[in-house]
């Protein structure tokens, strides 16, 4: 055989193993990127079951009802009961201070924090709220069993919490039950898209919510030229695993959707995380129609010292707006907050006529197709 085909063959097969192996290390990674994405698993709570049988300070009542995807669905009612958690004791000690007396008017939370483990992952804000007085309802997101074995990240699951709330009222025997909705990230994303198709919750309050899922994905990347490639190949492995695409979860795009008359508590706590941030918040507080929203934050080294507010100016031209953003001491002290912003804005959108707005149905949960 002449030496230039030899030499060709083995030039050929070279670069035949070089593109099997680049190939299967790119499956691999590729894999092993969008694993989390498609799975959010929650690893603190690895091995306990999704409802737990006792929490502190709260006494739960566990009921079932029919998802949006005709699989059986878990979910507690928490109320306060029994000897008081320190979570419950820090909101106490700050409303004996500053009572907020309107509470009462509120009949439930529901309270939404991870994807995996919902029940159990709600239960510390469930402790805060229920200090107050309020009502909690948490739920599995995954479904009975960990049914669903792939997130949609709100997309698909923002379906359940119409029949959650039907559910509900079929179990008081009212039909004008008053609903708040606290959810923290995966849970925030989520009831922002379900606030937006639902009526009867009446004021949410959103902790560190991304305001897009493509916009998180991309920022836990490296930065370099294959970035888009690699997203692509992401998102088909999503798009024929999850049947969706990263793009399709845009919680700033659905915040657009939701009524004028529902108050919106937008709230950055966690400062460096590359899947929610400050400008996540501020992006999805500027797309707000709301008459009462705001937005709140962390104080920071660069604030004046004992400073509340933080004004920021964001756009350009006619778009120029001038937010105030109001500072937080610390996470600790946040839900005691969160209370008292429940208890005024919330209840005064609750006493207030609600005023129509022609860009949006007036829907009730039987008319919504999705």
């Amino acid at each position: 055989m002449p030496k230039p085909r030899r030499v060709r063959r083995y030039l050929v097969s070279i670069a035949f193993i070089a593109a099997v192996w680049g190939g299967v290390s790119t499956w691999f990674y590729i894999n092993d990127l969008v694993e989390p994405v498609l799975a959010p698993l929650n690893q603190s709570y690895v091995g306990y079951t999704n409802v737990p049988r006792r929490a502190p300070g709260l006494r739960m009542e566990p009921f079932t009802f029919k998802g949006w995807d005709g699989g059986d669905v878990q979910a507690v009612i928490a109320v306060k009961d029994g000897e008081e958690s320190s979570r419950q004791l820090s909101v106490i000690g700050d409303l004996m201070n500053a009572p907020a007396e309107r509470l009462h008017q509120i009949d439930y939370v529901l309270v939404c924090v991870d994807w995996d483990h919902g029940i159990r992952s709600a239960l510390p804000v469930a402790e805060s709220l229920t200090a107050a007085g309020l009502t909690c309802i948490l739920w599995e997101p995954r479904g009975m069993e960990d049914r669903r074995p792939y997130c949609t990240h709100g997309l698909k699951e923002c379906r359940d919490v119409p029949m959650l709330l039907d559910a509900v009222a079929a179990r008081t025997g009212r039909s004008d039950l008053v609903f708040a909705a606290v959810g923290q990230g995966y849970g925030a994303a989520l009831l922002l898209q379900a606030t937006a198709i639902e009526p009867r919750i009446r004021g949410l309050v959103s902790i560190d919510a991304y305001a897009s899922l493509r916009q998180s994905v991309e920022r836990t990347m490296p930065k370099n030229l294959l970035r888009p490639v690699v997203m692509w190949l992401m998102d088909q492995r999503i798009r024929r695993t999850a049947g969706m695409e990263s793009f399709d979860v845009a919680p700033v795009e659905r915040a657009a959707d939701v009524d004028r008359n529902v108050p919106v508590l937008v709230v950055n706590l966690v400062q460096d995380s590359p899947v929610s941030n400050f400008m996540d918040a501020m992006t999805i507080y500027r797309r707000l129609p709301c008459d009462r929203r705001d937005v709140w934050t962390m104080r920071t080294e660069a604030d004046p010292a004992g400073a509340v507010i933080r004004e920021i100016t964001l756009g350009r031209g006619n778009r120029r707006e001038s937010v105030s953003v109001s500072l937080l001491d610390d996470e600790d002290s946040a839900m005691s907050s969160i209370v008292h912003w429940i208890n005024d804005r919330v209840v005064d959108a609750v006493e207030a006529p609600r005023v129509s707005d022609p860009a949006r149905p007036n829907l009730t949960s039987s008319q919504i197709r999705l």
